[in-house]
C-alpha cells in the first residue's frame, strides 16, 4: 500500500524517502518505513525508536544478504549444515 504523503509546507514525503532510500542503497528500509511508521504512531514511539527500527531493518537485512554472498562467492560444490553431519560415521567428535 503505497500513499503519498505532502507535509505542510508542500513536501511529498513519499517520494523523497524513496528517492533517498534509493541513493543510501538501503532498499529493506524503503520497504519497511511505511509499516515501521504505522507501529510508531499506534505505538507512540519516540523519533529516536522509530529511526532506530528503521536502521535495525536495513542492518539485518544487510547482515542476512552478506552472508548469502560470501556463501555463493566461496564456490562452495555443495551446501552442508551441521544437522546433515553424520556424527555416527565419524566417532571421535
Amino acid at each position: 500500500m503505497t500513499t503519498t504523503t505532502a507535509t505542510s509546507s508542500g513536501r511529498d514525503v513519499t517520494s523523497e524517502l524513496a528517492y533517498l532510500t534509493r541513493v543510501l542503497k538501503a532498499p529493506a528500509l524503503r520497504e519497511a518505513a511505511s509499516r515501521l511508521a504505522e507501529r510508531a504512531e499506534a505505538e507512540q514511539w519516540s523519533f529516536e525508536e522509530y529511526l532506530a527500527a528503521c536502521l535495525q531493518r536495513e542492518v539485518a537485512a544487510r547482515d542476512a544478504h552478506g552472508a548469502e554472498s560470501r556463501i555463493r562467492a566461496a564456490r562452495f560444490p555443495s551446501r552442508k549444515s551441521l544437522e546433515d553431519f553424520d556424527f555416527d560415521h565419524q566417532r571421535s567428535v
